[in-house]
């Protein structure tokens, strides 16, 4: 059993590291890289299935509810892309159990909950950089959107690779109104033309994040040190 979890350590490794190229370049993974993923992962669950029976077959299936459930809502919620939901959920099946075996926690889920909080990184750095950008009284309007997002001039919306604007823009009755949108919106050719038609000098746009840098740090701290929020937990 050692030799199985050994295999599926390393082939989720390599899985992962060409993830994180595919999501860095094009922000996108190929379908194709999941099938593979549950093409090796489901005859390694049935085989562990073979040899330990129920235990193993509970283990399986709360893994896979749970982390379906979670990467479902993450994925609502737009916390993250598609390929980082499917991912989580091959993932489960690949590697059910939490390798250190300090919780009786779902391996998947401890890799997400890592990834979320290195993720918060990000949030911390926008802000830094806003705080530095705007002055006192700008940051303290826009002090939600500092968190999640920064000022681009219109001009510069094609250069700037992988944004999405942090608000809808539609005319109205000859004025430009706007709504924020919880994730971002596309950034088409329209809405830079409006924009500059009604003299808009900047906009706020958010990034969007290659999600699967963090989900294989979490997966890598995984399988050192567990779930880094209860092993916080058990030092308090």
């Amino acid at each position: 059993m050692i030799e199985i979890n050994l295999l599926s350590f390393c082939f989720c490794s390599a899985i992962l590291i060409y993830a994180c190229y595919s999501d860095i370049k094009r922000r996108r993974v190929s379908n194709w890289v999941w099938i593979l993923m549950i093409g090796v992962g489901a005859p390694l669950s049935i085989y562990r299935l073979l040899v330990r029976g129920l235990p193993f077959l509970l283990t399986l299936s709360s893994s896979i509810l749970f982390t379906f459930i979670l990467s479902y809502l993450f994925f609502r919620l737009r916390l993250f892309g598609g390929a980082d939901a499917k991912c989580l959920i091959c993932l489960s099946i690949l590697i059910p159990e939490q390798p250190l075996a300090q919780y009786p926690f779902p391996f998947a889920l401890t890799t997400l909950l890592n990834a979320a909080l290195f993720s918060l990184v990000i949030p911390v750095s926008l802000f830094v950089y806003n705080l530095l950008k705007l002055s006192p009284e700008e940051l303290r309007a826009n002090i939600r959107l500092a968190f999640i997002g920064y000022k681009l001039a219109p001009e510069r919306l094609g250069e700037v690779k992988h944004i999405r604007l942090l608000h809808l823009y539609e005319e109205d009755g000859g004025e430009l109104n706007r709504d924020f949108v919880f994730g971002g919106a596309e950034i088409g050719e329209d809405v830079v033309k409006k924009l500059r038609a009604h003299g808009v000098r900047e906009v706020w746009v958010t990034p969007e994040l290659p999600f699967m840098l963090f989900i294989t740090a979490g997966f890598f701290t995984s399988l050192l040190y567990g779930n880094l929020i209860f092993l916080f937990m058990s030092h308090l």
